[in-house]
């Protein structure tokens, strides 16, 4: 039997492949790689302590995966992402490393979440957003308001605006941009018409980006120093905007980029968009993810409640 001390290591070894093949079969986001990743990698630590006797991912069962849980405590958002994780990890080690696995979490039922209505912010919270938003340099303030407001004017996830390239901006005939393609979850395409804010933001950033830039595709990449012509990190995104809605003084939990886009579809909907146009515009797989702004829509409901002839 393998001594302690190598278990881990056998269980990790397969995650270098496990997180290419996220990227290049699943096109998953770098961060949703990463998470996915650290998820695996302390399940095989913890597995390398309490159950050193399983020396490969074929041994492991829904019990030990069970037991990892129930010690772990973890909440129930968190509990869903575990399952995920590792649903995706033993469909790799199934399917390209050729492992006979047992069913694994599989066996494990998904907690319900709690129903929540979506954070948001007005559009009044917007501009005092992006009134707050600083910067270490002029050109560093004005990059990342056109970041802020790109994100809430195409209800973009942030791997998808920081990952978008100068060739999947289509502009009008004037010259204004006036759709973009985007990568979305699952590798897959879509197509977003630009809104006013996003067509203003996207053609006065891509004017002054081309004044520093002139061998980088990517839209929102730094102006200057060695990182000039990289894509911005989410990461550093959302600590702009954490920093800005401080300052602006709204609500922590509102101020995150994800909020941005929750703030779009809010807007929308509040405009009196339909569900399903709101679905196509976030990409949304399932129109049951884009319920959650069904709430929204009181004045509608009410309307079409009224519309019923009355027979009394």
């Amino acid at each position: 039997m393998a001594s302690t001390h190598d278990t881990p290591s056998m269980l990790t070894d397969v995650l270098k492949g496990f997180a290419g093949y996220l990227k290049r079969e699943e096109g998953l986001s770098p961060g949703t790689i990463r998470q996915y990743g650290a998820d695996c990698s302390r399940l095989a630590n913890w597995l390398s302590e309490y159950r050193p006797q399983l020396t490969s991912w074929s041994d492991v069962q829904t019990r030990d995966l069970r037991a990892y849980v129930d010690q772990q405590e973890p909440e129930p958002a968190r509990n869903r992402r575990l399952l995920a994780s590792w649903r995706k990890l033993w469909g790799y080690l199934s399917d390209v490393e050729g492992l006979t696995m047992h069913p694994g979490p599989t066996g494990i039922k998904r907690v319900k979440l709690p129903s929540r209505q979506p954070q948001y912010l007005t559009p009044d919270e917007v501009s005092r957003l992006l009134a707050s938003v600083d910067g270490a340099s002029p050109e560093q303030v004005k990059r990342n308001k056109a970041v802020i407001g790109f994100l809430y004017g195409t209800g973009c996830r942030i791997a998808e605006a920081l990952s978008l390239t100068v060739d999947q901006v289509e502009d009008d005939f004037d010259g204004t941009p006036h759709k973009i393609r985007v990568i979305g979850k699952g590798n897959k395409e879509r197509t977003i018409f630009l809104s006013p804010t996003a067509q203003r933001v996207l053609k006065e950033w891509l004017a002054f980006r081309q004044l520093y830039i002139a061998n980088s595709t990517i839209v929102f990449c730094h102006l200057r120093g060695q990182k000039a012509g990289q894509a911005v990190t989410a990461r550093s995104i959302e600590r702009v905007v954490k920093a800005a809605g401080e300052r602006a003084g709204l609500a922590p939990e509102k101020c995150t980029p994800h909020k941005l886009r929750h703030s779009h579809a809010t807007a929308l909907v509040k405009a009196g968009r339909r569900l399903e146009e709101v679905q196509e515009i976030l990409g949304h797989e399932s129109i049951a993810t884009t319920r959650i702004y069904a709430h929204l829509e009181p004045e509608r409901l009410a309307a079409a409640a009224a519309s019923l002839p009355d027979i009394i």
